[in-house]
């Protein structure tokens, strides 16, 4: 990383120098604000999404043109970041990027799956640390990941990748299935959404404690709407969920269980 800095053109380091002293300064100036609302010498702040906006106009306004190349190399030294395992730095950076382009979803999807992904997966093998701070990093870099993939869904409604990426943290590090079922029900009419979004609904509804009815009935209306859903997996889902409802035999589907591997499924 220093050899990284040592080639690096002045005129880069002097304009990130600006960029990281204005999130610096405004960190200071926050805590300032705070306490003189608190004495009710100002006025309480507009709202967090007016502050942000203010924060990233200021940031471009001081930029201008040289946002895409800044972003650039921030980009590659979050790389550095993440190969180092340096996860704080790694967030500072994205904090910087995605400010100087909040408009790109890919910026967005990559700060979630580097915290919500890697830095969760450091967490729960790295043996240097003690277990309990382990868990607690894990637990904070999980939920850090949820709130800036909102904060990107925010910037940009119609991204798919960004919620991908979401609900892979709900589904494989939080284990939060009615969200996962959530956000792919909000992916199924996206540009860009897989083709097996709809499919998923049902398949984390069905183990959301109380909706395990509702994935039922989503799963079989899709199963009727053509063949393309008669996938080994839905059919498997909606048998298993016959079961547990106990559904007359007349109004079952008529597929037997596929064969899958692993253990042989409970039959009727």
């Amino acid at each position: 990383m220093k050899a990284l800095f040592q080639k690096t053109p002045r005129w880069i380091l002097v304009v990130l120098g600006l960029a990281i002293f204005g999130l610096a300064r405004a960190s200071f100036e926050d805590r300032m604000r705070e306490e003189m609302v608190a004495s009710s010498l100002l006025l309480p702040p507009p709202a967090r999404d007016a502050i942000q906006q203010m924060s990233q106009s200021a940031l471009m306004g001081t930029l201008g043109g040289l946002r895409t190349l800044v972003s650039s190399y921030l980009v590659l030294e979050a790389f550095g970041h993440f190969s180092n395992k340096e996860w704080e730095d790694l967030r500072r950076s994205y904090a910087i990027i995605t400010s100087l382009e909040p408009r790109d979803e890919n910026h967005w999807r990559d700060v979630v799956w580097h915290l919500g992904i890697n830095a969760t997966a450091n967490m729960e093998i790295d043996e240097s640390i003690p277990e309990f701070e382990r868990k607690r990093r894990f637990n904070e870099y999980a939920l850090l990941a949820v709130d800036l993939a909102e904060q990107g869904i925010e910037q940009n409604p119609e991204s798919s990748i960004i919620r991908q990426q979401l609900a892979e943290v709900y589904r494989e590090k939080l284990k939060d299935y009615c969200a996962t079922a959530r956000v792919y029900k909000e992916l199924v009419d996206l540009p860009g959404a897989p083709q097996y979004s709809d499919r998923f609904v049902g398949y984390f509804l069905a183990k959301c404690p109380g909706r395990e009815r509702e994935a039922y009935d989503h799963l079989r209306r899709l199963y009727y709407e053509g063949e393309y859903n008669h996938t080994a997996s839905l059919i498997v889902e909606i048998k298993n969920l016959e079961e547990k409802f106990d559904i007359l035999p007349a109004l079952r589907i008529p597929d037997p269980y596929p064969d899958l591997p692993g253990p042989a499924p409970r039959q009727p």
